[in-house]
């Protein structure tokens, strides 16, 4: 016979299931669906039109395409209020009112597209107008920007122009909270650095008056905010485009500077943050945000930059500012590992692009001081290779972006100069490559599933392939001019390639074989996406990180 179950028994039997099934709340939790018809003006239905789904509580925004007759439809949406709207064409809907949308139901909003949308935003680097980005200085390899005459001129010649060229500072045009974040944040890289110069509090405020009697606007970016549709694309679309989602969360921090992204091996992506010292995760199935705190160092200031994923799954990371350190987190048991960085020749091994070798050692291009740097973990040994074509013009090469080949040798962007570097590993041989492309501005770099290289050229708005086995490189050009490839990454499951468009706020999609492009818009102007990863637990999932937008998100294809 059955013995009766007791409350205590009930209770235990709940928690085992809540232990092995450790999603199901997170599952109930986004169990919700949105749906509805898009139509125009005379109440036709209007496919190819964007779709935006904004929760402030959360601060996530989603976005998909309406289908045939018109309709939209989401049913993996957190519980929540909703604010719904349209755009297609030349007009956008009015804001729906907040729709709450919880677990196990639907919930219908029909939109109306009367309204005319603001002028379209020109493709252009995040609050700049088109062409003030072209050659970024340190890292761009344009040319040498005059600066106007004052007292702050010859200090910022001396100590801020020996990292990065007097046009990362001319192109500005700030107010003064935003030049005082700038010049604390160079304080903060200058302070673990043997290549930068910090100022005294004296020159710290010539040097203010300085910028702000030259390059001061009316705004952060010297400009209001953008409308957030204004990127959007005025034709409707259609095809394979139009089958994905867009999903974008803005961090509790939004000026934590999150350059880069990496995707651990469950699926979720992980951030560090230039300011605020901190490493992010967003948890994709519950959508949810968590923040870890490295080991305290010397310096009370983290300045975390340049993290990628190894094979055994740790994630590995910067600390470039005062503290001078290398460090990993394991995903699982969220536990660091330190590394301290030896006094280098010069400057401080700051840089936003690592990657783990094949052999397990890892790899970082540090821009300021033309180095590239290799750690053995196993040994804690660093070796740091000289780039040739910086030590030849007395001043840094710019190492960047970098990928390593299907030789297992270590490609790098020499971003100055306009060339790639390749190092043997085994021999510690460099060679490097002139890039044919006039004003290239060369950013990161990736491998696809066949080991080649591929780098995306910023300045010519180009995508760049080069053969590992041959080093021929071949050049190819999206549909949109001037979008900005800054990220390329292959995906490693099959032949394609993706890449970021930073000016235009898009993702991308280049398949090598017909040499088709597919391009995927971001929900909001100036996301800013820089650094990407596709999924590793999802290959139709491609993650990026935006900087200035304190962003991050996905595209997701449907199938």
């Amino acid at each position: 016979m059955f013995k009766p179950l007791t409350l205590r028994t009930i209770v235990i039997a709940f928690a085992a299931i809540a232990f092995f099934l450790p999603n199901l709340c997170a599952a109930q939790d986004r169990a919700g669906t949105l749906q509805g018809v898009i139509k125009d003006s005379k109440d036709v239905p209007v496919a190819g039109a964007f779709v935006k789904m904004k929760n402030a509580e959360r601060r996530l925004t989603f976005m998909v395409i309406s289908q045939a007759q018109g309709r939209y439809s989401i049913n993996t949406l957190p519980a929540g209020k909703y604010v719904v709207q349209a755009i297609g064409g030349d007009y956008q809907s009015d804001l729906s009112a907040p729709v709450e949308v919880v677990s196990g139901k639907a919930a219908t909003v029909d939109l109306a597209l009367t309204n005319m949308r603001a002028p379209q935003l020109p493709g252009a680097w995040p609050g700049r107008l088109r062409g003030e980005q072209v050659g970024e200085g340190g890292e761009g390899g344009g040319a040498r920007a005059a600066l106007p005459d004052g007292e702050g001129k010859p200090i910022i010649e001396a100590k801020c122009v020996t990292c990065h060229d007097a046009q990362r500072i001319s192109r500005v045009q700030a107010n003064r909270d935003r030049w005082e974040t700038i010049v604390r944040n160079m304080q903060v890289y200058a302070q673990g650095s043997t290549a930068a110069k910090p100022l005294s509090n004296e020159e710290t405020k010539v040097v203010m008056d300085y910028v702000m009697a030259n390059f001061s606007g009316t705004s952060g970016s010297g400009r209001p905010a953008p409308d957030p549709n204004s990127r959007l694309p005025r034709t409707l679309v259609r095809g394979e485009a139009a089958k994905y989602i867009a999903v974008e969360f803005e961090l509790p921090n939004n000026k934590a500077e999150p350059h880069e992204v990496t995707v651990d091996l469950e699926g979720n992506a992980w951030v560090t943050q230039r300011v605020g010292g901190k490493v992010g995760r967003l948890d994709p199935k519950s959508f949810t945000y968590a923040e870890f705190t490295p080991p305290a160092g010397p310096s009370q200031t983290n300045r975390l930059n340049a993290i990628t994923r190894a094979g055994n799954g740790k994630l590995w990371f910067i600390d470039g500012g005062p503290n001078r350190r290398w460090l990993s987190i394991d995903p699982r048991t969220k536990e660091f590992d330190v590394y301290e960085l030896p006094k280098l020749k010069s400057g401080n091994a700051s840089g936003n692009t690592m990657r783990v070798h094949p052999d397990g050692s890892v790899w970082l291009n540090s821009i300021a001081a033309n180095q590239v740097i290799r750690l053995d973990p196993a040994t804690k040994e660093f070796t740091v290779f000289e780039v040739p074509a910086g030590i030849k013009r007395g001043r840094t090469a710019s190492p960047y972006g970098m990928a390593i080949s299907g030789d297992n040798k270590v490609w790098f962007i020499e971003n100055a100069v306009n060339q790639m570097g390749r190092i043997d590993p085994v021999t510690g041989k460099i060679d490097e490559f002139p890039i044919f492309v006039k004003n290239p501005v060369a950013r990161k770099g990736g491998m696809d599933s066949e080991g080649n290289v591929w780098v995306g050229l910023h300045g010519a708005g180009q995508l760049m392939k080069i053969d590992y086995k041959t080093t021929k490189m071949t050049v190819y050009s999206p549909p949109t001019e001037d979008s900005g490839v800054y990220s390329v990454q292959g995906d490693p499951k099959s032949h394609l390639v993706w890449f970021s468009q930073q000016h235009v706020d898009q993702m991308a999609r280049f398949d090598p074989k017909t040499e088709t492009f597919t391009e995927f818009p971001l929900a909001s102007a100036e996301s800013d996406p820089r650094r990407i990863e596709v999924d590793p637990s999802n290959p139709n999932r491609i993650w990026w990180s935006g900087n200035l937008s304190g962003r991050m998100g996905y595209v997701e294809l449907l199938k």
